[in-house]
């Protein structure tokens, strides 16, 4: 599994057929439902273009019909694909709603394509969705000329409605529907799925949003994090305001990486659960002396973001159920994470990771509280008006349903592409096959030379896992 922008997918030639969920406009229904505040702050800042998504080779004959019933039957189970906003005569917002039952799927045959072609038309259809227009998800199908090897298919959202573990739950539940169709299964039993809705989500952390004060915990303790301004941290070396506007303007560079094996990654995380913290904390250890290694940097300071699917109901549901964690990390003190005795592979010091990781947990402790509580929120009561310019993400896929079987449809989530140099966002993801990073970054010769030494680093440190080597042991 990776995290990459489409341009990066092999993508067959073939027919291509675009998804389109529709809705005649007499059966939308007033919501009284309330958005949530980053909605509200998602309608008023996101960028024309911007989308989140998936692509995979469903293993299986291409047959038309089956591929609407099952679409139809994952808009049915998710409400807020089913759901938009309208404007309100207060210059707000008002949500609206259709029923299952009002919503069809149309298919448009675009056309019998080269693989260029494909590669040019794809990405511009599942770009075509807004935060303030429905259809938010769309659909696109890719029929190879070459019979039996199944068929491509991706869908592209606005990030109103779909967050990362959503875009991860698409797989198997997508080819589930579909293989179910194809046996005649009842659009009542394709349709039946009990899980939460993200719209009564929405209603409820906009509840909690309310509850926050200007001069309470939470908002002073952002303020604290983000110091005079409010500014977020950047990375230095990496990430920059813009100079001018076609410094904005420009497309960030985007690569995906191989880190570490499954037995590197599992040793990585028994280190770490014997110091009481998580693999998440040992990956994140292992960057920060990467970063510390290749730019001296004794402290960092990132947002991680992490998901609010506190409610069991909600954990297969599809939506946008992410909050942000300031994290202030100080390696100051700590010995490089590596050592190498008389010019033999590097082996890893026990004690420095030790130490390491056990600041990274105490670090994500010490914001985590503050992940339930919405940022666009404290951001107006705080008087914040800056963003994130530094994400760290880290991703366990493996407990995600099919995921075991993802290698086998070439299953990867997409990202659309960014633009500016003012962003660093990397994704950790452990998987089946081992752990990957994602990253987009500002595209100047800076930032390329910096993520190639961080990238190298990484592959040191985490090449010493798993090895033969002699290595201390984390006490």
């Amino acid at each position: 599994m990776e995290y990459t922008e489409l341009s990066a997918y092999e993508l067959p030639a073939g027919t291509v057929t675009s998804w389109t969920p529709r809705a005649d406009a007499g059966r939308w229904q007033q919501d009284s439902r309330d958005l949530s505040p980053g909605h509200e702050a998602h309608l008023r800042d996101s960028e024309p273009g911007s989308w989140i998504g998936s692509v995979l080779r469903v293993p299986a004959p291409y047959e038309p019909e089956a591929l609407r019933r099952a679409i139809h039957a994952w808009l049915s189970r998710h409400e807020v694909l089913r759901t938009t906003v309208t404007p309100a005569g207060d210059g707000g917002w008002r949500r609206v709603t259709a029923p299952a039952e009002a919503v069809a799927v149309r298919d448009l045959v675009v056309g019998d394509l080269t693989a260029d072609q494909v590669r040019t038309l794809l990405p511009r259809l599942l770009a075509d969705v807004s935060p303030t227009a429905w259809p938010h998800c769309v659909l696109a199908s890719v029929t190879p000329h070459e019979p039996g090897t199944g068929f491509v298919l991706a869908f592209g959202a606005d990030h109103s409605v779909m967050d990362a573990y959503s875009q991860l739950l698409w797989f198997e539940e997508i080819v589930s529907l579909y293989d179910a169709a194809r046996r005649g299964v009842p659009d009542a039993e394709l349709e039946a799925l009990e899980v939460g809705s993200h719209v009564d989500f929405s209603a409820e952390d906009r509840k909690l949003a309310m509850t926050l004060a200007a001069d309470g915990e939470p908002v002073r303790r952002w303020l604290d994090f983000l110091g005079p301004g409010a500014a977020f941290p950047r990375y230095d070396g990496v990430t920059r305001p813009p100079a001018d506007a076609a410094e904005a303007a420009r497309p960030q560079a985007s690569r995906s990486e191989w880190l570490a094996t499954v037995a590197q990654t599992d040793e990585l995380s028994a280190r770490s659960r014997a110091r009481g913290a998580s693999a998440q904390s040992g990956v994140l250890a292992a960057f920060a002396h990467a970063a510390r290694r290749v730019h001296g940097l004794d402290r960092l300071r990132f947002v991680l973001p992490m998901h609010t699917r506190y409610a069991p109901q909600h954990a297969a549901a599809v939506g946008w159920y992410v909050g942000l964690c300031p994290v202030d990390l100080d390696l100051g003190g700590t010995e490089p994470l590596l050592r190498t005795h008389q010019g033999a592979d590097p082996v890893v010091d026990g004690d420095a990771l030790t130490e390491s990781v056990g600041r990274v947990h105490a670090a994500v402790a010490a914001g985590k509280p503050l992940v339930r509580y919405s940022f666009a929120r404290i951001a107006e009561l705080g008087g914040i008006a800056d963003g994130p310019h530094f994400a760290v993400s880290y991703v366990d896929t493996r407990f995600v349903p099919g995921a075991e079987r993802w290698s086998d449809w070439s299953a990867r989530t997409l990202r659309s592409p960014a633009h500016g140099t003012d962003e660093l966002y990397l994704w950790f993801l452990r998987t089946h096959e081992g752990l990957n990073v994602s990253a987009r970054y500002p595209d100047t010769p800076e930032a390329h030379a910096a993520m190639d030494g961080l990238v190298a680093e990484l592959r040191t440190h985490l090449r010493a896992f798993g090895s033969a080597e002699p290595r201390e042991a984390v006490a």
